[in-house]
């Protein structure tokens, strides 16, 4: 009994010291709290969203308009005679209830500006005096973004030359909503854009601060002040490690005085107890398989240098050469192999049920000699792992994980279609277009299957931090129904995964790789949107794109990327296109869109101001008439999963 009194007041001592120690050492903190700074984050998204999808909806309504016959001979009256067609609805427009229209004119000889019309009437003039081009700034709480396009007089007006006429749109965005979030969080500082500024908030005097600039306007960006360094001393840890340090003493001092326990006696209340064997993990009696969860945690652990987990005694291995149609792979039954890749065999297979159920898979079974590999299992595992918390229907579905024999596999949702790759080669190949709107639709899914990637969360709530890395439209299958989905997460980061790429190392596509992946630093999300603006220009111009750093190291960065104006590529593209891809493919990460979601939010303006929609059958049909372009080989084919990653 002594001797336990003795060793439990040398613990007690021990951790009351330490808390003592934290307490009086403790570092001065400061600077922002990890909720404001995603808050600071989502209002910058929030902003460059807004911002970018009103450039792209008043540019077209200010290009369309200003080539109107009517608006055409309407600059060369005057103010008068364009109240009266108005009045009488010669000249009619009809506005969003936060848009503003502007018509005027310069008189060339003097350089006179004359305002003929502002709808509505009374609202505030934003043309820039006929200044023609595009602008975003601060005005009475809120963004004001104009397009100001230049009108042509009518040729058979009076004296057409003697004018410059010029059509301004305006839209108004609040501010509020994307303020109030930084408001909430406790943020103070202000919004600076064009040279103006919106405050949040009292900005402390002389407090260090923290910048965001904002993607959809030159030097436009947020300015937060950060809290000042503080040292706050943990008084309730002071005070207990204080304690625990005097019961502790005592403890020792009791111990110290009493008589010493027999030798080998273990009558201490500290004793541990006998070790329990470790049950085996659960198998399914369903899928013959172990337990997604519980296998996913044992290999989290063996990451940490255990031994590659193979059992021989564990069941049969799988052969590929056996595995043709009519083979077992678990209880599917093998229909035939989709390919092979570096790390694994893809089949088709077929789940059979009572009554005659039927359902069709894609599995894809690792190769045995990477079994032994732990760095290759972790990978195989990392890629099931992370796709299984992604749950949207523009990604694929994972549906099982687990181990027959000696051989891991990975059960898929079966996609009966094409990757896009094959759809877009054959339309080239034959010259053909993918219609506008069943393009930018494409374009649309991918962005909502990534966003869901990257807001995927743990089973706990918190935020996995994937990023896809090797988004291309190889890795985008179509079905002959028009679902859409995001493939192949076998590369992809994540704030917590069992296998890691190197630092330096890198791992992707060239061609489609943003400059800060190429060079092997860290990525974010905005190394997808860049991918994914790469896959969107191949779908709006049907021209391959490549980007690869290397191979254009020659050109530089001035002018990136290195690709001809969308427009120039294809005849009747929306001028719009040209900025908001080119945008999202800029080198520097900070000018592309925040997300997906922004990115997305771009093109969704587009087409809503070109009228260009598209549903899933659309998009079916495209696919049927592209797969009967390719022949019969590929017209009869069910194709889901052609290729496997490569470590």
């Amino acid at each position: 009994m002594a001797r336990a009194l003795v060793a439990a007041g040398a613990i007690v001592i021990l951790g009351g010291g330490a808390a003592v120690g934290f307490a009086v050492t403790r570092k001065a903190t400061g600077g922002m709290l990890p909720e404001q700074t995603a808050a600071m984050a989502s209002a910058v998204g929030q902003l460059d969203s807004a911002i970018t999808a009103a450039r792209a909806a008043v540019h077209t309504s200010a290009t369309q308009l200003s080539a109107l016959l009517p608006v055409r001979a309407a600059v060369a009256t005057n103010a008068a005679t364009v109240a009266d067609l108005v009045a009488h609805g010669e000249l009619a427009f009809t506005l969003d209830k936060d848009e503003i229209l502007e018509l005027g004119r310069v008189v060339k000889a003097t350089n006179a500006v004359e305002e003929l019309m502002v709808l509505p009437a009374g609202a505030m003039h934003a043309a820039h005096e006929g200044m023609v081009g595009s602008y975003a700034e601060l005005a009475d709480h809120q963004i004001v973004v104009t397009e100001v396009a230049t009108v042509t007089p009518d040729e058979h007006a009076d004296h057409p030359d003697a004018f410059a006429g010029f059509l301004g749109v305006t839209k108004m965005l609040p501010l509020e909503p994307a303020l109030k979030p930084l408001r909430d969080a406790g943020i103070t500082g202000k919004l600076v854009l064009s040279g103006k500024e919106a405050p949040i908030g009292v900005m402390p005097v002389g407090a260090a601060t923290r910048e965001q600039p904002l993607t959809s306007q030159a030097g436009a960006k947020i300015i937060a002040a950060e809290q000042p360094p503080h040292a706050a001393l943990p008084v309730p840890i002071l005070v207990g490690g204080i304690g625990a340090a005097v019961i502790g003493l005592l403890l020792l001092v009791i111990g110290m005085m009493g008589k010493r326990d027999p030798v080998g006696a273990s009558t201490s209340p500290f004793s541990a107890p006998p070790a329990q064997p470790t049950p085996p993990p659960p198998v399914s009696p369903v899928t013959g398989f172990v337990n997604a969860q519980t296998q996913l945690s044992q290999h989290s652990v063996a990451a940490s240098g255990t031994p590659s987990p193979i059992d021989p005694a564990s069941g049969p291995q799988i052969v590929p050469s056996n595995l043709g149609p009519g083979a077992m792979i678990g209880r599917w039954e093998v229909v035939r192999r989709l390919g092979s890749g570096g790390m694994a065999d893809v089949y088709l297979a077929q789940a059979r049920g009572d009554g005659g159920f039927e359902k069709l898979v894609a599995i894809k079974v690792m190769h045995g000699h990477l079994a032994r590999n732990q760095r290759a299992v972790d990978h195989f595992l990392d890629e099931a792992r992370l796709a299984a918390r992604i749950v949207h229907p523009n990604v694929v579905a994972i549906q099982d994980l687990g181990k027959i024999g000696n051989d891991y596999v990975i059960v898929m949702e079966y996609v009966e279609g094409v990757d896009l790759e094959r759809l877009l080669m054959s339309a080239r190949t034959g010259g053909r277009q993918v219609p506008l709107g069943v393009a930018l639709g494409i374009l649309c899914r991918i962005c909502d299957g990534l966003d869901a990637a990257h807001h995927a969360t743990s089973p706990d709530g918190t935020p996995l931090g994937i990023v896809h890395r090797d988004v291309k439209s190889a890795n985008v299958l179509v079905s002959r129904q028009g679902s859409v989905k995001v493939v192949d997460f076998g590369i992809a980061k994540a704030a917590k995964q069992v296998h890691y790429t190197v630092a330096g190392e890198t791992k992707g596509t060239p061609a489609m790789m943003a400059p800060e992946q190429r060079v092997g630093e860290q990525v974010d999300v905005r190394a997808d949107v860049y991918s994914v603006a790469a896959v969107g220009y191949e779908l709006v111009t049907g021209s391959g794109v490549n980007l690869d750093l290397a191979a254009l190291a020659h050109l530089g960065v001035e002018r990136w990327p290195h690709l001809p104006l969308p427009s120039s590529l294809r005849q009747g593209l929306p001028g719009e296109l040209d900025q908001i891809l080119l945008h999202a493919m800029a080198f520097e990460r900070d000018r592309r869109p925040a997300d997906c979601a922004a990115f997305e939010a771009t093109i969704q303006a587009v087409m809503k101001a070109h009228q260009l929609s598209t549903t899933d059958k659309e998009i079916g049909r495209w696919v049927e008439s592209e797969l009967r372009h390719l022949g019969p080989a590929y017209a009869g084919m069910l194709s889901s999963l052609s290729k496997s990653p490569a470590v």
